[in-house]
C-alpha cells in the first residue's frame, strides 16, 4: 500500500500535527476567556454608568445567559431528535429547534410584559 505525499509527510511529522492541535485548543480557550472578560467588564461599566446617572443599577440586568441556555438546549434537543430519526440533517434540525426555542421564549416574554402593564 502506497501512501500519498500528504499522508507520508503528515505521518513523518506527527509533532507538527500535535502542535497544531494544541495551538487550536489554546486559541479556542483564549477566545472563550476573551468573550467572558469583555462581557463582564462591559456589564460593570454599564452598571457604573447607571449609578452615576442616579438610575437603578438593576435595569442593566439582562437575560443573556437564559437565551444562551435556550439556544444550547434547543440545539441539543434537535441533535437528539435527528439521531432518533436517523437523519443526516442533524445540524439543520438543531438550528431549527434552537430558533424555535427563542421564538417561543420571546412570545412568552412579550405576553408577560403586556400583563404587567
Amino acid at each position: 500500500m502506497q501512501l500519498s505525499k500528504f499522508e507520508n509527510t503528515f505521518m513523518d511529522n506527527s509533532f507538527l500535527g500535535s502542535f497544531f492541535f494544541i495551538l487550536l485548543i489554546v486559541l479556542v480557550l483564549l477566545t472563550i476567556f476573551g468573550i467572558v472578560y469583555i462581557y463582564i467588564s462591559s456589564k460593570s461599566k454599564e452598571r457604573l454608568a447607571l449609578i452615576e446617572k442616579g438610575m437603578d443599577p438593576n435595569l442593566a440586568s439582562s437575560d443573556f445567559w437564559l437565551q444562551v441556555g435556550i439556544i444550547g438546549g434547543g440545539a441539543a434537543l434537535g441533535l437528539i431528535t435527528a439521531g432518533i430519526l436517523d437523519s443526516n440533517y442533524g445540524p439543520l434540525v438543531a438550528i431549527l429547534f434552537a430558533g424555535g426555542g427563542l421564538v417561543i421564549y420571546n412570545i412568552i416574554r412579550k405576553n408577560k410584559a403586556r400583563k404587567n402593564k
